[in-house]
């Protein structure tokens, strides 16, 4: 992109979610979505995934990380137990095993308010004809049919003018 990224407040911060299995035996007592209140941020926290094979995924664990990395830190079971054992009391450290991770970019650090997505023609950056989506995050992706629609209007214009 031309110009500052950081003056365009489009700087992206990167947060690790860890993903971990329920075991089979335990995967049994639950068999629907569980979603947690919301936490300070706007985070869920660890929320239950019910995948198509069958198992109960718990997660993500999320913390903010300077490299994207996609190794599951055996450190931060322990923690990750903690969490999780708020919701399923049934649960044992050894009923969970890493299963994945992801990376999410955000706008904002940690310790910074929320800051929403970013959906810009970016013809005033000197840009013409680029449609630029940041930061979209689990709600935006939620509204997706919503985005393309708008974004499908964006081109629209952008291919008239």
């Amino acid at each position: 992109m031309k110009g500052d990224i950081i003056k365009a407040g489009y700087k992206l911060y990167y947060c690790k979610g860890e993903y971990y299995s329920l075991s089979q035996v335990k995967a049994k007592m639950v068999n629907y979505l569980i979603y947690p209140m919301l936490r300070p941020g706007g985070l869920a926290g660890i929320h239950t995934v019910l995948d198509v094979w069958g198992r109960t995924r718990l997660g993500p664990d999320f913390y903010y990380v300077d490299e994207v990395d996609y190794a599951i830190n055996s450190w931060r079971k322990q923690l990750f137990y903690q969490s999780a054992k708020r919701l399923f009391h049934f649960i044992e450290y050894d009923d969970i095993e890493p299963e994945s991770a992801g990376i999410m970019c955000r706008l904002y650090d940690k310790g910074e308010g929320f800051r929403e997505f970013v959906i810009s023609d970016e013809y005033d950056k000197g840009l013409p004809g680029f449609i630029n989506l940041i930061g979209i995050e689990s709600p935006g992706l939620t509204s997706s049919p919503a985005i393309a629609r708008y974004v499908s209007r964006l081109v629209d214009e952008v291919l008239e003018s």
